[in-house]
């Protein structure tokens, strides 16, 4: 849901199906964080060739259903920021499957979509429906989709949604999960610790966390599936867009560091009031480490 690991989110009671999240995404933040994303995954344009090409020969021209719209199932859509830069850089018409548990954001997505013309359909869902949701949109020109959405899975989710791709035969693009790398530049003497903190507090309970990459593309790939990976870095330096981020992306730090470890704190609002300095008189530096992860069936 374009969140990276974003503590404004938090996973609630695990029952048999996975933690619900109990916390809604806020919204300004899936702003602030647009064109970072956007920026990164030009980096993994190869993928979409190679999404490309297995769908070609998926359903080459003029066999049954080679016409006919691909499918796109977006978990945790979110506001739709996915569909927005995916939309315009796959083949042909399309019709988008919009999942998110929070109805709020659906809206905004819809209403995006629908603003550009998109065939749209919102479903108050999350990765435990992807069976049935796919089961009925059948089609040989299906993908599923997500960004920024791994890491706030289980090890049991990311199983699950494995196993449903590889029965269903579906091709996926997971975008953008943060894979831990964080360097600031110039470094401060509390970096470790306080991002450190916040890597532990996005692994808390039965949460992938940073491991979420190597574990969807081991999960994956034990399903029989053909997996590829590119690195799509955010760079965060004197961008139009780069001093609200920074700071956005800093103070979330520091909260869910305190959040985790309380005794942090007097430690976590100090390396924030410094940071903050830095990035007002444009001195700082950032890159955040993510990856995308394509993952297609095998050809029979």
């Amino acid at each position: 849901m374009d969140r990276s690991a974003d503590p404004h989110e938090t996973a609630g009671p695990t029952g048999a199906a996975g933690p619900v999240p109990e916390r809604p995404v806020a919204e300004d933040w899936l702003a602030l964080r647009e064109a970072a994303d956007a920026a990164a995954r030009e980096d993994s344009r190869f993928l979409l060739e190679r999404l490309e090409r297995h769908w070609a020969a998926a359903a080459p021209a003029g066999a049954p259903g080679a016409g006919e719209p691909v499918v796109v199932v977006d978990l945790g859509a979110g506001t739709g920021a996915n569909r927005a830069w995916l939309s315009s850089r796959l083949p042909g018409p399309q019709r988008w499957v919009l999942l998110d548990h929070d109805d709020r954001l659906l809206e905004q997505a819809v209403a995006a979509a629908r603003a550009d013309g998109a065939e749209v359909e919102p479903v108050h869902a999350g990765v435990e429906e992807l069976a049935d949701v796919l089961a009925r949109h059948p089609g040989r020109r299906r993908l599923v989709t997500c960004s920024a959405l791994l890491d706030l899975l289980t090890t049991a989710q990311i199983g699950q949604l494995a196993r449903v791709l590889r029965a269903e035969a579906v091709p996926a693009l997971l975008a953008l999960t943060v894979d831990g790398e964080v360097h600031l530049d110039p470094p401060h003497p509390l970096d470790a610790r306080v991002l450190g903190a916040f890597e532990d507090h996005q692994k808390r309970g039965e949460l992938a966390g940073t491991e979420a990459v190597a574990l969807t593309m081991d999960a994956l790939r034990e399903q029989g599936m053909v997996v590829d990976a590119a690195p799509t870095p955010w760079w965060v330096a004197d961008q139009p867009w780069a001093q609200p981020l920074l700071e956005r992306f800093l103070a979330d730090r520091a909260d869910a560091a305190v959040e985790h470890y309380p005794e942090l704190e007097p430690e976590a609002h100090a390396w924030l009031r410094t940071r903050l300095v830095d990035v007002a008189r444009g001195r700082l530096r950032a890159t955040v480490g993510h990856a995308d992860v394509l993952g297609l069936p095998p050809e029979d």
